[in-house]
């Protein structure tokens, strides 16, 4: 517990307005009734609760180990967590769910997978992309921003800033995405480029749209040919940084709020440019009213 404390007192962004001493007294009292590492872990998810940024996270060894081995146990249908498909013959279409892997096999096969997609729907005709992001969750947000490398085009497209107004940018660049001058993900292949660039990108949003969800919808926030549709965000625009335990666990703790490629700061719900409202969460191409109103800015753009 020791060990951390030592992380969240140092790391966390809500540090400066947290009573850790009544933390440390709960928890060291209740350490007298316990008998071996795992009984702490209900102590660190309380302590990570109370930290109240609503985003960190404890991961236990075995579900750790499951987070960075999913190219062992999930099917290539669980990895791809997007399908692309042409709308009216003239709208690249692309919906994406959350992808929750650390893997680096399954984060090559998304990234590889979603660039090579987009290309195979890419043709003179295309007049407008719609990115659905309303069943996106979150998880690992490198892979999804290195597959749409070809929306995003090269540069910074967006922030972490942490509670002193540190800044630390996320890039796409040649296939390449990460933090700073780090690169995180990169694609095996030769990057693809857009033949048009300056198509207008329609991104669609719910409240189902979180955490690295939020990340891609950052990315285009204030990009001049890019415009959002539907419901307000989760509300989870804060970005969380691993740290390893040495019992072989890890916590995942919230240490900046996300900003966009013009210095707007969220750190709570991302409001649309137009909101509309779906008539469920199910995802439908069928009568989706905010479908349709994506696909008549792309015709008016």
């Amino acid at each position: 517990m020791k060990e951390v404390f030592e992380i969240v007192e140092k790391h966390s962004i809500r540090r400066d307005s947290i009573d850790f001493k009544a933390i440390k007294k709960v928890v060291y009292n209740k350490l007298k009734s316990t008998d071996s590492i795992e009984d702490c872990y209900p102590l660190i998810q309380y302590t990570l609760a109370e930290l109240k940024d609503h985003h960190s996270v404890f991961l236990p060894k075995e579900k750790l180990e499951s987070w960075k081995s999913t190219s062992k146990t999930k099917s290539i249908n669980q990895i791809i967590t997007f399908h692309c498909k042409t709308l009216n013959n003239d709208i690249g279409y692309i919906a994406m769910r959350g992808f929750s892997s650390g893997d680096s096999i399954s984060i090559q096969t998304y990234s590889d997978s979603l660039q090579s997609k987009i290309k195979s729907i890419d043709d003179k005709n295309i007049k407008g992309w719609i990115l659905d992001l309303r069943e996106n969750t979150g998880g690992n947000c490198w892979p999804m921003l290195t597959g749409l490398g070809p929306l995003l085009n090269d540069g910074v497209c967006g922030y972490f800033v942490d509670n002193k107004g540190k800044k630390a940018s996320w890039f796409y660049n040649k296939g390449q995405a990460g933090i700073d001058s780090t690169s995180i993900t990169k694609v095996s292949k030769k990057p693809y480029y857009l033949i048009n660039n300056e198509n207008p990108i329609a991104v669609l949003t719910s409240p189902k749209t979180g955490s690295s969800g939020e990340v891609v919808t950052t990315a285009f926030h204030n990009k001049k040919n890019a415009r959002s549709f539907g419901e307000s965000t989760a509300g989870l625009t804060t970005g969380n940084s691993p740290f390893n335990l040495s019992d072989g666990s890890a916590i995942f703790l919230t240490t900046s709020i996300y900003m966009d490629r013009k210095g707007v700061i969220f750190g709570s719900r991302i409001n649309p440019d137009e909101t509309i409202k779906s008539p469920s969460f199910s995802v439908s191409l069928h009568d989706d009213p905010v479908i349709q109103r994506a696909t008549e800015w792309i015709y008016e753009y």
